[in-house]
């Protein structure tokens, strides 16, 4: 099996979201929307040397520790959407599927910004 390069990983996971999202796969959209950021998150603090915190609560603390508080609630709003998606008996609407995908894509940009600033 091919590695990927650690950024294209993310970039892959964004694309399927997108993707499951066009054809109604609701469900897989919320979770690789929140996969995606997590992975660029995950990336970014590897690259700042940042030890990276297995509970999903503690990784968006760190956001909210350098100043994006918002943010940092943002991530556990699309870890909520995720949960729901992977484990309850109820459905992701279209509605919070796109909310995941619009909040993801906000977030990925944000990290990129601050990725490039410790590059």
């Amino acid at each position: 099996m091919k590695q990927l390069k650690n950024s294209r990983k993310s970039e892959i996971l964004m694309k399927e979201a997108e993707t499951d999202f066009k054809i109604k796969n609701f469900n897989k959209c919320a979770s690789a929307s929140y996969f995606s950021v997590r992975k660029a998150l995950e990336d970014m603090l590897q690259k700042m040397r940042i030890l990276i915190p297995r509970r999903d609560d503690k990784l968006a603390n760190i956001l909210k520790n350098i100043g994006y508080e918002n943010e940092a609630k943002l991530i556990l709003r699309l870890y909520e959407l995720r949960k729901k998606a992977d484990y309850s008996d109820k459905e992701i609407t279209e509605e919070e599927a796109k909310e995941s995908l619009e909040t993801a894509k906000h977030l990925l940009e944000l990290i990129k910004t601050l990725t490039k600033t410790h590059d």
